[in-house]
């Protein structure tokens, strides 16, 4: 498995975040968490009802080059309820603090 920069994996994460965002407008925030071989968002989205457990459990996507995305992916879902940072990420992730927190004024300057 090819090992991007973090610099270049923040550009496709950002790529992913407002091509997600365009797609569901109701996405209010989106946590980036960084990883040289992986893309790892968090999106806090207003139209999901609040999971059922106490664990972040993402969706997982391969890589797609023709989208420039270069890394596979890996988005979990949650809703503003619970968007508090107590939910458990999946292993390796690190924890809520290394988190980069991107909102729509983020999404639009990094355009």
């Amino acid at each position: 498995m090819m090992t991007y920069t973090d610099d270049q994996v923040k550009r496709m994460a950002l790529y992913l975040a407002r091509a997600n965002k365009l797609a569901e407008p109701s996405i209010s925030k989106i946590y980036w968490f960084r990883a040289n071989n992986e893309i790892r968002l968090v999106e806090v989205e207003h139209n999901i009802p609040p999971s059922e457990t106490d664990t972040i459990e993402p969706f997982y996507f391969a890589s797609s080059p023709t989208d420039r995305l270069l890394v596979p992916m890996a988005i979990g879902l949650i809703s503003p309820s619970e968007d508090d940072q107590t939910k458990k990420l999946p292993d390796g992730w690190g924890d809520w603090t290394t988190a980069e927190v991107w909102d729509d004024e983020d999404l639009k300057k990094s355009a």
